[in-house]
Formats: C-alpha cells, structure tokens, sequence
C-alpha cells in the first residue's frame, strides 16, 4: 500500500465545505477564492481516489467516504491546531459554547471545565447542560459549538472522537426486581439514549414496564432509584452512594453499550476550541480507564 500524505490546507477546505455547506461562505472563511476552495476538493479527492462532495440541484451531498473522511479529518486537523497553539496567543474576544449531557458524568465534565477556567482567566465560554438529544440539535442550530453527548449507531454529524461504556441496571438497596411483573422504571424523557436501553432490552426478554417517574435532571433519577420508587441504568459517572448494582442472577437483561462522543464544528473552535476539546477527551478517557481498573480488580475479587 502506498503511503500518502494529506495535506491538512486540502483537509481543512473539505472540513469547512462541508461544515457551513456552501463554497463561497468556505472560500470566504478560509480567505481564498471559491474556484480556489473548488480546485483544493478537486485535488483531495484526486489524492484519495473518491468523490467526496456532490451537488444534487441546490443540495451539497457527501458521500459515505466523505462522512468517514470528515471525522478523522477533524482530529487531523485537531492535533494541527493543538501543536500550532503552542507558539500562538490565544484571543480573549473568542466566546465558546459548550454543551455537556446531564445524562453522562456531567459532574466531572463540568469540573475540568471549572478547573480549565481558574487556569485561563481569559478563556471566555458559555455552558450549557441538557440531555444529549437537545445538544445535538443545537449543535446542528449552530447554537453550541463542541458538545459532548451519547448517540445511537453510526457516525452522526460532526463526529471527532467516540468511545463506548457498558451502563449497567441499578436499585435501591432493598428493592428486587423479582418482586414485580412489570418492571417500575425510572428514567429520563423520551429521546434519552439510557431510556431507550432499558426498554430494548426488556422487550427483548418479553418484560413488561411501567416509567413511574421521569425527569429530565440525573439528580431527579438517582434520588428517585435511592427511594425505592423503581430501576434505572446508569454508568460509573452517574453512579453514587446509595444505588446497588443489580446483579446479572436477578433476571435484567443485559444492556447495549453506549456510545460517548465528541463533537464540534471545526469552523466555530476559534483559539480555544481545541485546548477545550482535550480537556474533555482527557477527563472522558481517565473515566473509561478508570472504570476498566475496577472491572479488572471486581473480576479478580
């Protein structure tokens, strides 16, 4: 196989193209002519050997390739920006908006966040909590800028980077689920992805279940479970004192995994996106590696 090298000036007019979805808005964010841009995609897709970008009437098209190409062009240009960002001066009038999902390790996040501005008094952001269905949308709005969110199968728009952590079924200290028909759950709003976990896999052993509490706050959840009012899933992030692990011998399906991503649109990271976006990463992966430790020590015990 022939090794080839990607430019990252080809890279990012791909990434911008397709991001704000016109030529001459990418050609006037890069500062380049749109016939300029266009030759720039030409001779990326000359370089890999696909068509990657295809107008259908007024409609920008990117082809299967080109989705997969986007996401790790986006952490090409990611570690670019990061080693770039050694030798510039940061710009204290760029304003980034951040979306963190209340329904994975929010606390956490949120905390390297705090940290992150305590370090760099001019490191001027916006932070918004929701479920990770509302921060996709406003990422799509273009009313966040580097979100992290869980999602369904796939590679959803603006992908960077993406991991995968086993949630796990949880009740109060005495409840059983033996002791009910249909399974009481507790549980976010419909459109959460730890929702839509529970209830596929239910359904899946023929269970039946009733959500008798919803609420779209994970503190909300967890008092609610702590109570006795019914089961839930939830993940190591979001587990606390007071919630027991259900056993796998107590009859609840196994659950799917969940897939944790981060995303953004390269065009809106201005000077700090990135050192934000690693902070994140950094925080999301010691929590996976962490998590991993536990299992093992759980697994020897």
């Amino acid at each position: 196989m022939r090794n080839v090298n990607l430019p990252t000036d080809l890279l990012r007019a791909f990434v911008t193209v397709i991001e704000v979805k016109s030529y001459t808005r990418a050609a006037d964010l890069l500062n380049r002519s749109q016939p300029a841009v266009s030759l720039q995609i030409k001779r990326l897709e000359d370089l890999v050997g696909y068509k990657l970008i295809r107008q259908k009437g007024r409609s920008m098209i990117v082809s299967e390739k080109g989705e997969a190409l986007a996401m790790h062009a986006r952490q090409i240009l990611r570690l670019n920006d990061l080693a770039m960002g050694l030798f510039e001066r940061y710009d204290t009038s760029d304003q980034l908006r951040i979306g963190l999902p209340l329904d994975y390790g929010v606390r956490l996040l949120q905390r390297k966040l705090t940290e992150l501005i305590r370090e760099n008094k001019n490191l001027n952001i916006i932070v918004q909590c929701d479920l990770s269905t509302n921060l996709h949308d406003a990422l799509l709005r273009d009313e966040l800028d580097i979100i992290v969110a869980l999602y369904q199968k796939g590679d959803p728009q603006y992908l960077v980077r993406h991991w995968s952590e086993q949630p796990f079924w949880v009740g109060s200290d005495n409840a059983r689920p033996g002791a009910h028909g249909d399974l009481p759950l507790v549980a976010h709003p419909p459109g959460c992805v730890y929702r839509q976990r529970m209830t596929d896999g239910l359904r899946s052993v023929r269970r039946g279940w009733n959500v008798v509490f919803s609420s779209p706050a994970i503190e909300a959840v967890q008092q609610a479970v702590r109570d006795g009012l019914g089961f839930s899933c939830l993940t190591s992030p979001t587990s606390q004192e007071g919630l027991r692990r259900i056993d796998p011998g107590e009859g609840l399906p196994p659950l799917e995994p969940l897939h944790i991503g981060l995303f953004y649109r390269q065009t809106r990271l201005g000077s700090w996106g990135n050192l934000v976006a690693d902070h994140l990463t950094e925080t999301i992966e010691g929590v996976l590696q962490n998590d991993e430790v536990l299992h093992s020590l759980h697994k020897q015990g």
